[in-house]
């Protein structure tokens, strides 16, 4: 009778993520997550080839997390001023709580190490479809620039370098809407 299986996809994603988020994604090797695992490295190889497939685990777990919170804000309403705000606020919620998994989804140390196309496909096309509720024509280069402008935002949160005092929160929210008026054409019309 063969031994039970200790870890699965989902638990060495889950320990990895939780290894990353406490100490950085430097700490995410083999023999850290086996540790925290509870098994020996060489277990682990039966599950991922070398480091960078761990932190594609986190990658993917973040998109479908993310993907999660995105797709549901996009059924929840048809208007575009209403989702691409909610949206934003999600991603910004979930770079705070989840600094280290967001930084793989955008920035990843090499493309072996960030999301797998099949993992970032419910996110991006739930982002697309409300971007194209707001835009003409091709949504993408819409997408791309919401998309930039907030991993932007909460990646300058997340070192400090908002040093001019202020209220960031109320930053975030005027670009937001700035933004969200160029896309939707409101020309300011909810300020």
């Amino acid at each position: 009778m063969p031994a039970p299986q200790r870890v699965t996809t989902a638990s060495l994603a889950a320990t990895a993520r939780a290894i990353a988020e406490r100490d950085g994604i430097d700490a995410v090797t083999i023999s850290a997550v086996a540790a925290a695992a509870g098994v020996r490295a060489p277990s682990l190889y039966k599950h991922v080839g070398h480091r960078h497939d761990l932190l594609r685990l986190i990658a993917d777990d973040a998109a479908r997390e993310l993907g999660d919170d995105v797709t549901a804000l996009v059924g929840s309403s048809a208007d575009p001023a209403v989702v691409l705000p909610g949206i934003a606020r999600a991603v910004r919620a979930f770079s705070a709580r989840s600094p280290r998994a967001a930084g793989l989804l955008f920035s990843a140390p090499s493309p072996e190490a960030g999301p797998t196309p099949e993992g970032m496909a419910p996110l991006i096309a739930s982002l697309l479809e409300a971007v194209g509720r707001a835009t003409p024509g091709d949504p993408l280069p819409a997408a791309r620039t919401m998309t930039a402008w907030v991993y932007g935002f909460c990646t300058m949160e997340q070192a400090g370098a908002f040093q001019l005092g202020g209220d960031v929160d109320e930053a975030f929210e005027f670009g937001l809407t700035t933004l969200v008026d160029a896309l939707t054409g409101s020309g300011g019309a909810r300020r």
